[in-house]
């Protein structure tokens, strides 16, 4: 039943969690001339291995416990191609790495689909994994590793749709819920407002276009403004 685990949305711990976030994004984004050479190496090699080992030690457990995670929630993906992108620096990885981590990640982080309390394990691995994912995100962008196009929304919203057939697929074989497209999360999330399944799951569609808009949208704009004034 939704809503019956102990996390409590907007608690404390959510809210210290979030302002943390912002704090440290609009810190890489005002400093970011500062951060090349050596420093932005570790930086990127840094934030992948914490992001990748933050992984692993969770599959690590679940097998322990005769549980198997297998990385399809759409989060998963882009975490993989954040650090993919942190590491290689591939403008290609980078502009997949930026949507899908701000408009899956950060939506996460806002509401999080969590039943563990502070400090559990699992509410800290949860979050230091979206979290990172977040600021990976942010930092490959405030590099000039993204250099996205009206194109490139629509690409990253094709190859999303592409996951999405995978996990549904998926989804109808083993019983799970990737990609939240069997049923909504448990806690009070953005798809609520998008009436019942599965008419949801257009609205998914759209809201995801949208959100890719939206983040595209800054990147535009300070590259016209570059334009313009050099």
């Amino acid at each position: 039943m939704r809503g019956t685990s102990g996390f409590v949305p907007w608690g404390t711990d959510h809210q210290a969690v979030v302002f943390l976030t912002a704090v440290t994004a609009a810190a890489i984004i005002l400093n970011r001339q500062h951060l090349e050479g050596a420093v932005d190496c570790w930086i990127r090699r840094g934030l992948a291995a914490v992001l990748v080992g933050n992984e692993l030690l969770a599959w690590g457990i679940s097998l322990v416990h005769g549980q198997l995670r297998l990385p399809l929630q759409l989060c998963d993906l882009a975490l993989f191609a954040v650090a993919w992108a942190l590491v290689s620096a591939q403008r290609s990885v980078a502009e997949v790495a930026y949507f899908w981590g701000l408009a899956g990640s950060l939506q996460a982080v806002l509401t999080p689909d969590l039943r563990e309390l502070f400090p559990s394990y699992w509410w800290m691995k949860f979050f230091l994994g979206h979290c990172g994912v977040v600021l990976g995100a942010v930092y490959v962008a405030a590099r000039g590793f993204v250099q996205p196009t009206a194109h490139s929304v629509w690409r990253v919203w094709l190859l999303t749709n592409g996951y999405a057939v995978v996990a549904g697929i998926t989804n109808w074989l083993l019983g799970t819920n990737y990609g939240y497209l069997a049923h909504k999360p448990m806690h009070p999330s953005l798809l609520d407002h998008l009436g019942p399944w599965p008419y949801y799951i257009v609205g998914m569609e759209v809201v995801a276009l949208a959100s890719f808009y939206v983040y595209y949208a800054p990147l535009a704009w300070a590259r016209w403004w570059q334009r313009r004034t050099t």
